[in-house]
Parts: C-alpha cells; sequence; structure tokens
C-alpha cells in the first residue's frame, strides 16, 4: 500500500511539473504550483523517484490497445542520436524506440491522426506520418542513464537534428503518457 501511495503521489508531482513547450496551455492553478526553471534543473522541477520496473509508463492506442513497462520498451528495437535539446540548449545524447515502430505494433496507419500526450494533459495532435517522416523517436535514457522523472521522463518524444520537427518544440512531448488516434 505504502508503495503504491508513493507511485500515485509521484505521479500526481510529476503531473504537476512535465510539459513539453513553454507556450503550451496552462491552467492557474498549475501555473502557480509549478516550481520555475533554475540553474540546476531547466524544466523546473524537484526529484521524484522513478517508476518500477512493473508500472505501466506509456499507454498505444491504435485499432489496439498496448501497455508498457519500461523493461518492455527497452526490449524494442532501438534508435539512437546524439542532438541538440531545445530547453536546455545543450547536445544530449538519447536512446529509445522509433515512433515508427509503436505505431506498427498498435495498427496505427500514417494517416492517422495522433494525441500525444503528457501526465500534465499536456496535449499534441498531428499524423502519424508527420512524427515518423521527421524521424520521431520515443526516448527512454539521455546520455546513458534513465531521464529523471523531474527532467521529462521517464519517456519523452524527440527529433534528430536537421529534421523537420527538430525545431518545432510543440511536437516535443516530455514526461509522456498516451499516444492514442485522434477522430
Amino acid at each position: 500500500m505504502k508503495k503504491l501511495f508513493s507511485v500515485a503521489t509521484a505521479l500526481v508531482l510529476v503531473g504537476l511539473l512535465a510539459g513539453c513547450a513553454t507556450d503550451a496551455p496552462m491552467s492557474q492553478a498549475a501555473a502557480t504550483s509549478t516550481p520555475t526553471p533554475s540553474a540546476t534543473n531547466p524544466y523546473g522541477g524537484f526529484p521524484v523517484d522513478p517508476p518500477a520496473d512493473t508500472e505501466v509508463i506509456l499507454t498505444v492506442k491504435g485499432s489496439k490497445t498496448l501497455n508498457y513497462t519500461m523493461p518492455q520498451l527497452k526490449k524494442l528495437e532501438q534508435f539512437e542520436a546524439t542532438l541538440d535539446e531545445p530547453f536546455v540548449h545543450k547536445t544530449q545524447k538519447f536512446q529509445g524506440v522509433a515512433l515508427e515502430t509503436l505505431f506498427r505494433a498498435a495498427g496505427i496507419q500514417p494517416t492517422d491522426k495522433i494525441s500525444t500526450i503528457a501526465l500534465n494533459d499536456y496535449k499534441y495532435v498531428d499524423t502519424a506520418e508527420n512524427f515518423t517522416a521527421s524521424r520521431g523517436f520515443l526516448a527512454l535514457s539521455r546520455d546513458g542513464g534513465l531521464i529523471a522523472m523531474d527532467q521529462g521522463g521517464p519517456v519523452r518524444i524527440v527529433f534528430p537534428d536537421g529534421e523537420k520537427y527538430s525545431t518545432f518544440l510543440d511536437a516535443w512531448n516530455w514526461s509522456l503518457r498516451t499516444l492514442e488516434v485522434t477522430k
């Protein structure tokens, strides 16, 4: 029971801290309770324990629904890219799973509109094809380590340098919880 409480507490805290582009819509309550960026953490959070290995961290909904834990995601074919992380203005190496792999497994078609939804309910909608054309991937690690929840983890969408969406910050969704087809 104690572990369930701390996981639930962590998710609530991350929900308040997570987000994407700095101009993303945010309620007044969330705006006043979210810590501001600092020199040590540009995302504005404070340390939160990572999810347990058995905890579902991502749901992908297409013609079928798939729930993934971190170990399950790590078993999928990995993609790696060193890129300029636009939120911290620093070159970082990300490793993860191509969005195309996740879309295919869930039966998502290129013309399907996809909602990417973060733990704090930040939502971005675009076609699956636009994500894959820019070689978007679900980052599972950064510079060889897990991505802390207070720094945009445990999973987030990133795009390699030079791709169309590498500078389109609305599509970079951090602390991602759901990818789903939207009507």
